[in-house]
């Protein structure tokens, strides 16, 4: 589906009416992000400054998607895909596992799948739970990282796909053994996903919802046919010359997989289907709450979920690049259970992990990159600091303005630049 462009001033009045707040010089700023950070106007920015954990700051402009009755502004509420932010909440599910004992981080994933799990290269040496989270695994994306529910996740590893093969799911003839070198992949939440409904006898989206999402007062979800408010789910947009093109989540919602088939699922087969790596849909104020989660040492609102340990766990690196030992497209130099630290240090395309001029702090976080929405969860466990935010109607995949110093696209540098000196004083 094709959405013809919105003109600039159509945009800066969702805008200025979406924010709803005195204008400032980071209002401006966002503005022109939206409206000329790229080659072509966005179709929404959402973003929050966090200050000692709490709002100071928030922006809301463009629109969340098109409708017969006109554009629909994007607002605190508005669910989007979220892409590979996904990965901390899925990762906070499987740490509810381990601290019951039913997973061990350093354990041989194979056990947890029902399957033997071995890079052929390496047949002696396991690969762990830990290395499926901190993309050490030797296991590689190919030509895809999700299957239907009638096809088990083991079909990815099976015998008859050699090297070579598009879908051949290895690293093969490089020389690094599983856990000694980064290479970013989406399939290993795949796996992990697989893992916790074995372990909790649960089909993916329905533990998450109500293991972590729910108690948490997080509204959203990884499955967008049972949201509970899908009239909040954004459009995912692409901005082609002709228009904005819907990617995903266009209304009205079509389901991803017939009903049939999940009706005959048997959990612990195939967790890729409601995409554990990036399929969370999840608000500006869900992802607030998410980081008071955090900052919380597992806590929010007096309900307890992880220990502090397990938080800590979460953010701590267990991966650090040194210069030989990964090869990553993002702004990543160190990486814990699926998180980044954004220290500074140079990354494997040679930028240093700032996402700011003149940044000299230790967020942890994660960003997003699908379906033509940039996002960003980072905020410093010292401070309370954070910037939440979510950019949608880019160019396609690899058409973006890179960054002027980082490894980070120049929208999002932009977006963090506005941002990092917001909310220093009331409106």
């Amino acid at each position: 589906m094709t959405v013809r462009g919105l003109t600039l001033v159509a945009l800066a009045v969702l805008s200025s009416a979406a924010q709803a707040q005195t204008p400032t010089e980071t209002t401006h700023a966002l503005d022109r992000v939206l409206t000329q950070g790229e080659v072509r106007p966005l179709a929404a920015i959402a973003a929050v400054r966090l200050r000692h954990g709490r709002v100071a700051y928030s922006y809301y402009g463009g629109f969340a998607r098109q409708s017969p009755d006109g554009a629909v502004p994007v607002g605190p509420q508005t669910l989007f895909r979220i892409a590979s932010i996904s990965k901390v909440v899925t990762t906070i599910g499987l740490m509810e596992l381990v601290e019951e004992g039913k997973i061990n981080l350093d354990h041989d994933a194979s056990d947890y799948l029902g399957f033997r799990l071995r890079n052929p290269d390496f047949p002696q040496t396991p690969i762990t739970v830990r290395m499926l989270l901190n993309h050490t695994s030797s296991i590689r994306d190919a030509d895809g990282y999700t299957l239907p529910p009638d096809q088990r996740i083991s079909e990815f590893f099976d015998a008859i796909r050699k090297p070579g093969d598009p879908g051949y799911h290895f690293a093969h003839g490089d020389g690094h053994a599983p856990g000694t070198w980064f290479e970013y992949c989406n399939l290993c939440y795949g796996l992990v996903g697989t893992i916790m409904e074995r372990a909790s006898g649960e089909r993916f989206d329905h533990y998450q919802q109500t293991h972590v999402l729910d108690p948490l007062g997080i509204d959203g979800g990884y499955n967008r046919m049972v949201l509970a408010h899908p009239d909040r789910l954004a459009t995912l947009y692409s901005h082609q010359p002709r228009g904005w093109e819907a990617e995903t989540d266009t209304q009205p919602l079509t389901p991803s997989w017939n009903a049939a088939s999940l009706a005959s699922y048997t959990p612990g087969t195939n967790g890729t289907l409601f995409s554990p790596q990036g399929g969370l849909r999840i608000s500006m104020e869900g992802l607030t709450r998410l980081a008071r989660f955090m900052l919380g040492h597992g806590t929010l609102d007096g309900r307890t979920l992880l220990s502090q340990h397990s938080i800590d766990l979460m953010q701590t690196p267990t991966w650090q690049y040194d210069g030989r030992n990964g090869d990553c497209p993002y702004p990543i130099a160190s990486y814990g259970l699926s998180m980044a630290r954004l220290t500074g240090a140079r990354d494997s395309s040679g930028h240093e992990t700032r996402p700011y001029k003149g940044y000299s702090g230790d967020l942890a976080g994660h960003l997003g990159d699908a379906y033509s929405l940039h996002s960003g969860f980072w905020y410093d466990p010292a401070t309370g600091d954070g910037f939440l935010f979510a950019a949608n109607g880019f160019p396609d995949a690899g058409q973006e303005q890179p960054g002027a110093y980082s490894s980070f696209t120049r929208i999002e540098e932009e977006i963090f630049t506005a941002l990092a000196e917001a909310g220093t004083s009331a409106p």
